[in-house]
């Protein structure tokens, strides 16, 4: 059984290697085989009919959340599932994983809330909830028992989890393309994008040597905030491993990974309310 300490210190490493990968795209980055097409494409003329405004005719959105720090504040949410076995074992394999990140840029302050659950995630069968707060350059943490430390960014926890992103867990499209569906979500006009296979990076899936992916993605993207508003990946997996879990052959799993990610339009440009945590 791995210690709730132990499991702190592997997912604060894990999560400065996925900060590595996701502002470097160096090959440890993963590019899903198989994309799962929308259904066939509209005519020329419904898609000329139900253009985005000019400007987003082809959208490079990686990571998913790109242009936010521009804003004066903003909120979103990541969330995601798994279902599954362990192939080694045939044994069930699940997890779940939220991810809440509120900004000040004007503060220059961040929150976010990290909740995970699951072997599927993390070795052995901890339930963690982490809480990183940062205010310029000094940075605090509430680790599993509600205790908060100091550590001024000189400790990779703090740093890790506070700058936690949405493109360290689901990613995001090198380029996307409007598919001519749009319709309104939280009062604003939004249209529906596609992309190819090779354009979609998925951080939180790192297959085998025989791993296999098949993805279904549904994005959406709002041409009068500049942002994602919605995105949604459900990944058919074979023979890999997902997140912080164990790289041992024995934890590979088998099932299908959902993940979202969601922008509280109603919140953009808002500045969130972020203090140090209770007992720092």
């Amino acid at each position: 059984m791995v210690s709730r300490r132990t499991l702190v210190c592997l997912l604060a490493i894990g999560l400065v290697a996925l900060a590595a990968c996701t502002s470097s795209g160096d090959e440890g980055d993963f590019v899903v085989p198989t994309l799962a097409s929308f259904e066939t494409l509209p005519t020329a003329l419904f898609l000329t009919e139900n253009a985005p405004p000019p400007g987003f005719a082809t959208l490079a959105l990686d990571p998913i959340d790109r242009g936010l720090a521009a804003r004066p504040g903003w909120t979103y949410a990541v969330t995601g599932s798994f279902e599954g076995v362990f192939d080694a074992t045939g044994e069930p394999a699940a997890g779940t994983i939220s991810v809440q990140v509120q900004a000040n840029e004007l503060g220059q302050a961040r929150r976010v809330v990290l909740e995970i659950e699951g072997r599927a995630f993390l070795p052995g069968e901890a339930l963690l909830r982490l809480e990183g707060v940062r205010f310029s350059n000094d940075y605090y943490t509430v680790d599993v028992n509600g205790q908060c430390s100091a550590d001024g960014g000189e400790q990779p926890g703090g740093a890790a989890i506070a700058d936690l992103s949405a493109g360290q867990v689901i990613g995001g499209v090198a380029q996307a393309l409007p598919t001519g569906h749009r319709q309104t979500l939280d009062g604003l006009p939004a249209w529906q994008y596609t992309f190819a296979p090779a354009d979609a990076r998925l951080p939180a899936i790192h297959p085998g040597p025989d791993g296999t992916v098949t993805l279904a993605a549904d994005l959406w993207f709002a041409p009068e905030i500049d942002a994602v508003l919605r995105y949604e990946v459900t990944a058919a997996v074979s023979g890999v491993h997902l997140l912080w879990a164990d790289r041992a052959s024995s934890a590979a799993v088998s099932g299908t990974l959902v993940l979202r990610y969601a922008l509280d339009a109603a919140a953009l440009d808002a500045l969130p309310n972020i203090s140090v945590p209770h007992g720092c």
